[in-house]
């Protein structure tokens, strides 16, 4: 379908809007699809749609008694623009219409709006609302279903986990959390999305695209997210997360002299600055990428595999060209580039522990190595890394750092990979975890698990 007949057809869709709700929407809006263009693979993404019996279960749940309350609190008029419930790394230019798709060869169409975001990333609510239900579909995956201003119902689905503390019944202000990006329920094997939905009053979808028409200010974002960090059981992994695939965001809000939480701030500080570069200069998407995607960023990743060239899968790659679209071939030579680089578990998936490696180790370099004076636990033994390790990141170096934090008391892990004789090339949480211990009997900040300047002296005194 081209771009001026998805966009005429959310055109119509702002039309019907419109005959149902008490305000205009800004439909006229230009939107930049270069970020993730849609194509007819856009049904690998997802294929949800609402039925009349879910409509009558959504129906029911808004009825039940408890709930009826705190929803009549709601405000009685519905937003005329939502913000976008991805709280990092997506913008209103970087969506494209969808919703009316053809879905299950054209049996129906889609009833939402797909936003392709990194897996993991935090969506929150665009406004004051009470949690309804949430679910756990075949099809659906993990999904949130809240009530609205003005009578609306949004639904949230595929989440990869629920938010921490989401029930039915939570009230939930704007910018609370909802769940995070996944690819759960039939979206599985896809590349990670949020499909967002919007049921008007009487119960029926309506597109969301015209809609979305702004984002919340970088100060918004910190301010959730600082409530975030205070429910979340790891804030240190999560902001280590967000400062890996969002540091942008961050130094712009630093810039901004808004204040950062803690553990974004001790991210800043311990993660590098890098890009992911290729040997042709350009720089590797921050996005997943998984069977399905298309567009300019799966070109970039397979002329990389191509480059790297790391086996039989890479050279027939290199014999059907870069095509931008992301199916077996491009998902066995990422497996079988994975595997020969040691990025464990080796599932042909583009996600952030690849994108960590090959930030690492640019094409055109070689690995380095630690050089060890003796072996660990021996008196007197010494380790001189000579790079900085962090998660995510894998080499032989990596092996050596789990057997000297073994040999010291620092245990990776009791028993399989990771233990004493079973040491891996992958720095990995359990790495993570012991290196914080380490760092923490040595007195070294901030204790935040990766392997930096201070951390490498502290081995190298050993």
């Amino acid at each position: 379908m081209t771009h001026f007949s998805r966009y005429t057809q959310a055109l119509i869709g702002t039309i019907c809007i419109i005959s149902v709700l008490p305000f205009t929407v800004a439909a006229q809006r230009t939107h930049n699809y270069n970020h993730y263009t849609a194509t007819s693979s856009t049904a690998l993404y997802d294929s949800s749609g609402t039925t009349p019996a879910q409509q009558q279960m959504i129906s029911g749940w808004r009825q039940t008694s408890g709930l009826q309350q705190k929803i009549s609190a709601l405000p009685s008029i519905a937003n005329a623009s939502v913000l976008m419930p991805v709280l990092f790394g997506v913008g209103i230019n970087d969506i494209s219409p969808n919703f009316g798709d053809p879905r299950d060869n054209g049996t129906r169409t889609h009833q939402g709006e797909d936003i392709m975001a990194v897996k993991g990333t935090p969506i929150v609510s665009p406004t004051p609302a009470v949690v309804l239900r949430t679910e756990t579909g075949v099809d659906e995956g993990n999904a949130v279903y809240t009530a609205n201003p003005g009578g609306e119902t949004f639904v949230y689905m595929h989440l990869d986990h629920f938010g921490e503390g989401v029930v039915s019944g939570l009230v939930l202000g704007q910018g609370s959390l909802i769940g995070y990006v996944g690819n759960t329920g039939n979206a599985s094997g896809g590349a990670a999305h949020l499909h967002f939905e919007i049921h008007n009053s009487s119960g029926t979808p309506t597109d969301p695209f015209p809609r979305l028409t702004s984002e919340f200010t970088p100060a918004q974002k910190v301010s959730f997210l600082t409530t975030i960090l205070t429910q979340t059981a790891d804030p240190v992994s999560l902001s280590q997360f967000l400062v890996t695939n969002f540091r942008s965001t961050f130094t712009a809000a630093l810039a901004a002299n808004v204040m950062l939480p803690t553990s974004i701030t001790n991210a800043l500080a311990s993660i590098p600055a890098n890009t992911i570069p290729t040997s042709g200069g350009s720089s590797l998407p921050a996005g997943d990428l998984d069977v399905g995607s298309s567009g300019a960023a799966v070109i970039t990743l397979q002329n990389y595999l191509i480059q790297a060239a790391s086996g039989p899968a890479a050279a027939r790659l290199a014999g059907a060209g870069a095509t931008g679209n992301f199916q077996t071939l491009t998902k066995a030579a990422l497996v079988e580039y994975q595997l020969a680089v040691g990025i464990t578990p080796p599932t042909g998936y583009y996600g952030a522990t690849t994108r960590s490696f090959i930030a690492a180790h640019p094409l055109g370099t070689s690995q380095p190595v630690a050089v060890v004076t003796s072996s660990p636990g021996v008196s007197g033994s010494a380790v001189v890394f000579s790079r900085d390790l962090y998660q995510g990141i894998s080499g032989e170096d990596v092996r050596i750092l789990q057997r000297t934090l073994n040999a010291q008391g620092y245990a990776v892990a009791t028993s399989g990979g990771g233990s004493p004789g079973n040491e891996t090339a992958y720095f990995g949480p359990a790495t993570l975890a012991a290196v914080i211990r380490f760092q923490t009997a040595h007195n070294i900040t901030p204790a935040a698990g990766r392997v930096g300047p201070l951390t490498r002296a502290a081995f190298a005194a050993l």
